[in-house]
């Protein structure tokens, strides 16, 4: 059976709930390829207020932690972070930048929202990268982060497997532009897994034309009445 697209959700306390719902409410709906699984850093699973939003039933509330998740030991196709108000903390929490470095690890590709770069970067995942992250936190924040190269004025930021967005609304923007880069229509799909590069690098998925998932995206932003801005660069709010 061909391989379906799994998106790992990294859920926290105080996480940004339209940095995780814009993104996934623009992927999931009109497509029968990606799967969603919450993972959780914490322990306590019924601290967490995720709830069953979205239909076809590919939202249920976090069931797995991220200890648990990383016994597997599983190569995964993306991860999602977002921000909010919970990153910060954190961010000043060595075990848990470890925990979250190592699953970044595992995946093939990595999209953040908000001041989810901030937590990304702050495993040493984007040094050396460039990135973008939430214009308010931009200025107070990314100098202590100074081995990333940060663009300010950004929607959204590729660089090899990582895709970075600004702040809030932005993700999904960037959303789209992540479909571009993983949809695969059904006639490709394979059994075939996507690599994951060492280094971070982007790898394509077995079967993807950037060209038909892009046709994709645009489907998708035209049944959801939603603008996709597709120039990244156009960003009124740097």
């Amino acid at each position: 059976m061909p391989l379906k697209h799994k998106i790992v959700a990294l859920v926290f306390n105080d996480y940004e709930v339209l940095d995780l719902m814009g993104p996934l409410g623009s992927i999931i709906p009109r497509s029968d390829y990606y799967t969603v699984e919450f993972v959780s850093l914490s322990d306590n699973l019924n601290s967490l207020d995720v709830q069953s939003t979205l239909k076809n039933g590919i939202l249920t509330p976090a069931r797995i932690s991220i200890d648990k998740f990383l016994a597997q030991q599983e190569h995964f196709d993306s991860i999602l972070i977002p921000g909010g108000v919970g990153v910060l903390p954190l961010m000043a929490d060595p075990m848990v930048l470890q925990k979250i470095g190592k699953l970044v690890d595992l995946a093939s590709n990595v999209f953040t929202v908000c001041t989810g770069s901030l937590l990304l970067a702050a495993t040493g995942r984007l040094d050396g990268r460039e990135a973008t992250t939430n214009k308010v936190r931009f200025d107070a924040q990314t100098p202590g982060l100074p081995n990333v190269l940060w663009k300010k004025k950004a929607r959204w930021v590729e660089s090899g497997k990582f895709i970075t967005s600004s702040g809030i609304t932005a993700g999904m923007d960037a959303a789209f532009e992540f479909m571009v880069r993983t949809y695969v229509v059904p006639e490709n799909r394979t059994t075939e897994p996507q690599v994951v590069h060492p280094k971070g690098d982007l790898t394509c998925p077995p079967g993807h034309s950037r060209t038909k998932a892009r046709e994709h995206a645009h489907r998708t932003a035209h049944f959801l009445e939603y603008r996709w801005n597709t120039n990244s660069e156009d960003d009124p709010f740097a």
